[in-house]
């Protein structure tokens, strides 16, 4: 899918958009379930995250095609309960990255991602980073496909592990950029 018959938009999010984001989140986090993954509960998801999130200077965004909502992501610009001494003003940090299960094989993963690269780059930040369930093989292979790298894994005392990917945005951002001239 290319940018120029693409037709994804993405939008900043509002708080009216409150209930489809939710609706996005619980679907894959029941699809999750389901495939016995458990890295997203739909419990954990509540509509006041979604103003939590924006108040902490959060953005949220999401993406339609033909006015139905596909996905959704939220990228913040400092991530250090996750990232720890890892953390870093010079990055952009996704997360709540969910694609509506009826559009999966649309490419529109793919193109959230690196909408969500060019809007991290936008904001000055040489780095897009996120991180996955360690134990969740599919979706790590999926972003190592998407060319981000593990650079750490976290153990929390609950038991819970999640791997840290980043992906240098500036700098293959620049290779593109000279592949050209």
């Amino acid at each position: 899918m290319t940018e120029s018959n693409n037709p994804i938009e993405v939008r900043p999010a509002v708080l009216s958009d409150g209930e489809t984001i939710l609706s996005l989140w619980q679907t894959a986090a029941r699809w999750l379930l389901a495939k016995g993954i458990e890295q997203w509960k739909p419990e954990y998801f509540n509509i006041g995250q979604i103003k939590e999130w924006m108040d902490s200077g959060a953005d949220i965004f999401i993406a339609s095609i033909d006015g139905e909502a596909v996905g959704t992501l939220l990228i913040c610009w400092t991530d250090p309960s996750v990232w720890e001494e890892l953390n870093s003003e010079d990055a952009g940090y996704i997360h709540r990255f969910a694609v509506s299960r009826t559009h999966t094989n649309a490419g529109v993963g793919r193109y959230l991602l690196a909408w969500a690269e060019r809007e991290i780059e936008a904001r000055g930040k040489k780095m897009a980073r996120l991180d996955c369930m360690a134990d969740n093989t599919a979706l790590n292979s999926y972003y190592q496909s998407n060319g981000y790298v593990q650079v750490a894994t976290r153990h929390w005392s609950n038991g819970w592990r999640a791997n840290l990917y980043e992906k240098e945005i500036a700098k293959s951002n620049e290779v593109q950029a000279n592949s050209f001239t």
